[in-house]
């Protein structure tokens, strides 16, 4: 098939799905991105037109569509494969690097190690495409620093007029504004350019506290005028004994001289045994307490010195797990810093009664974002990434819809937001009362782009009119 041109209709047996496995969706076609952004928007022009004049359904735009609730699909829409844009192009002398919308952070990683360079802000694995990353405004390990948005520089969007806009903080920046963290709702990104900072070789260092003074040992450490931390994130317990009431803070430093320089790009030791001793844990509260005390009390014994490039550069895929009567789920909230307890217990309370199987929780630290329109970090905040899992069938569902429910509330309580792309379960009152700009969102959706021609799950669940 020639990737410039449409394909025919999927038949209706066919159907695509997202990361979540739970998102079967019919499409009325796909079509791939060509390898250059020009050629690329050549091709959709036609199709554009044709969706605009109501001749064909909207158009969905994906990547490798690990979001989980149907936010990189459309029910009988169109899907667009943007994979094929991989260009990687880096100007080390200004510390900019210019890449195809989906090129994957697997690809982009090794082209900038071998330049004695690193992402400044990425996810904490590198399965995700980055024009997919700019469309959730992803944030990663880096410490004091706001999400992906702040690191962009500019990027070109094809727009559902069929119109190429460079759009930056000074070049259409309203437009701009809307894209970062936009889910491919005002246009297809083609490519971007985005900060990127020297690699270097850290040494880890470990600590083990409460989680009530999670905020004063990591501004202690992280923080303080004199620290020389990067990179930082902490776990909460998931035994059963001290749910969530345990933390440690794992924080990297640069050893001296290693900055900049071009290191081997590792692999962390024993994979398949870090994944058993995971996976074995799913449905078992002493594989839970075991993997807590091998993570709290063995692992900083057998840490090592590991590069920036490295510590990103691994698959999602090592922990993840599916079966045909399970699947993983993530979800994720952004509780302002100091109603960390506050929501830590009530979440705990949740999860409890409410028999979520919690397998594991990063924290991270997030800055105030002033950047996107539809930004979850409107200050300083922990982001906190939980991983449940849960039964494949309607029962399942239900019950992780309730407890998603009453965790989105105990985050609003406190002051805080929950993130966008993941399962679909938050009531349109909860995302309103989380993202106070969602209205706003909407009315520049249907301004900028006014016939409707990029629409997704996420849009269709809560802006159906």
């Amino acid at each position: 098939m020639d990737r410039g041109k449409l394909p025919p209709a999927a038949p209706p047996s066919e159907f695509l799905d997202d990361a979540s496995t739970l998102n079967p969706t019919r499409v009325r076609g796909v079509v791939f991105a060509s390898s250059a952004p020009e050629s690329t928007a050549d091709a959709l022009r036609p199709l554009l037109r044709r969706v605009a004049d109501g001749a064909d359904p909207a158009l969905a735009v994906s990547g490798v569509r690990h979001s989980m609730g149907g936010q990189s699909l459309l029910a009988d829409g169109w899907i667009l494969e943007t994979q094929p844009m991989r260009g990687v192009t880096v100007d080390a002398a200004s510390g900019v690097m210019r890449v195809g919308a989906g090129v994957t952070w697997r690809e982009v990683i090794p082209v900038l190690n071998r330049l004695g360079l690193a992402p400044h802000v990425m996810q904490s694995n590198h399965d995700f495409t980055v024009g997919g990353s700019l469309s959730v405004n992803c944030h990663g390990l880096q410490v004091d620093h706001a999400p992906i948005s702040g690191t962009v520089r500019r990027l070109r969007l094809l727009t559902g007029d069929g119109d190429v806009l460079t759009c930056s903080p000074t070049e259409n920046p309203e437009l701009f504004r809307h894209a970062l963290g936009g889910y491919g709702l005002f246009g297809v990104i083609l490519d971007a350019e985005l900060g990127v900072v020297p690699n270097a070789l850290y040494a880890p260092g470990f600590v083990t506290t409460r989680t009530r003074d999670y905020l004063d040992v990591f501004k202690e450490r992280v923080y303080a005028p004199n620290s020389d931390v990067e990179m930082a994130y902490g776990r909460l317990s998931v035994d059963p004994d001290n749910l969530l009431d345990e933390a440690i803070i794992v924080t990297l430093v640069p050893v001296p001289g290693s900055r900049g320089t071009v290191l081997p790009l590792s692999r962390p030791g024993r994979p398949e045994l870090t994944r058993a001793i995971f996976r074995n844990s799913a449905d078992n509260e002493f594989g839970k307490k075991l993997r807590w005390w091998l993570e709290r009390d063995v692992g900083p014994r057998l840490a090592g010195r590991i590069s920036r490039n490295s510590l990103l550069d691994e698959p999602a895929r090592i922990f993840s797990g599916a079966s045909g009567s399970k699947v993983d789920v993530l979800q994720e909230y952004f509780i302002p810093q100091t109603r960390l307890p506050e929501f830590v217990q009530a979440a705990r309370d949740v999860i409890r009664r409410t028999e979520g199987n919690l397998l594991n929780v990063t924290v991270r630290d997030v800055r105030r974002d002033d950047r996107s329109v539809l930004a979850y970090a409107c200050q300083d905040v922990f982001g906190l990434v939980m991983l449940f899992e849960q039964d494949r069938s309607p029962a399942g569902e239900r019950r992780m819809r309730t407890m998603t429910r009453e965790l989105v509330d105990a985050a609003i309580a406190v002051g805080g937001s929950f993130y966008l792309p993941y399962r679909l379960h938050a009531t349109l009152d909860q995302l309103g009362r989380a993202y106070p700009a969602w209205e706003k969102f909407v009315d520049a959706k249907h301004r900028f782009d006014p016939r409707g021609v990029f629409r997704n799950g996420l849009f269709e669940r809560y802006a159906p009119s």
